[in-house]
């Protein structure tokens, strides 16, 4: 997998920013506490965290956000070979604490590739197409959402808000057009900045998806007292006749 290591000869991460597998440790004590045993005898190697039961998370070349931003890219089975399938995602240690950042990544898309490999909703809802929350023509694993911000109160009140939004189901049509794996698609909801700055956005399959987000922003969705950022992730499958 030397596509997901790949950095210029002599490039160093930025004094602010964690080099990767100090990064990915922080990921694997994370993974444990969420899921004590997902990380028995998985390694840190190279850039990559590497688990005996064929699953992988790696830290990608950083190609947008700053130095306290980290791509990750998760590997739900690196058997399937050469095209491993992935799915990508990217957290910032907003609070300048890189834990809470790697906290961040696993409780919204480290739970949905936990789900997948353990499809007991343990740690990720299914949604079927024809639900009310759920996404046309595609089955949904998603997750919770998780708050970023300065003030708790606030916090919950956006995670909540961002849930009841049913983002994913309402603007479906800006983007199912674009999901072009026949594994999974991750997509990634997020909100957030300060008040009267608040910025919407939808990431699939590691890109911003401009008609997504501006559907996005058009929700309306409310307006915090203080900084605050709330995301939530979801993978979204072909539906096949086990999801029926």
């Amino acid at each position: 997998m030397p596509w997901i290591r790949r950095r210029a000869r002599g490039a160093e991460p930025p004094a602010e920013r964690l080099p990767d597998l100090e990064f990915l440790a922080l990921v694997k004590a994370s993974l444990e506490e969420y899921a004590p045993g997902v990380t028995q005898d998985a390694e840190l190697k190279g850039s990559s965290l590497l688990s005996p039961r064929g699953w992988a998370v790696a830290v990608a070349p950083p190609h947008h956000g700053g130095g306290r931003h980290y791509d990750l890219v998760a590997l739900p089975d690196v058997s399937v070979q050469p095209d491993v399938p992935c799915f990508m995602d990217c957290v910032v240690a907003m609070s300048g604490d890189p834990r809470k950042a790697a906290d961040a990544w696993v409780q919204t898309a480290g739970a949905c590739m936990l789900e997948l490999l353990d499809p007991t909703q343990r740690f990720a809802d299914h949604v079927e197409p024809d639900a009310e929350r759920g996404v046309p023509g595609w089955h949904s694993i998603v997750s919770g959402a998780v708050g970023l911000g300065l003030d708790a109160a606030e916090n919950r009140r956006l995670q909540a808000a961002l849930l009841d939004a049913n983002v994913l189901h309402r603007i479906a049509h800006t983007f199912t057009a674009d999901l072009e794996s026949p594994f999974f698609n991750g997509v990634k909801v997020f909100y957030g900045g300060k008040p009267g700055a608040m910025q919407a956005e939808i990431r699939v399959n590691g890109e911003r998806h401009e008609a997504a987000s501006a559907a996005m922003q058009a929700l309306n969705l409310p307006e915090p007292t203080a900084f605050t950022a709330v995301r939530h992730y979801a993978l979204l499958l072909p539906v096949t006749s086990e999801h029926r």
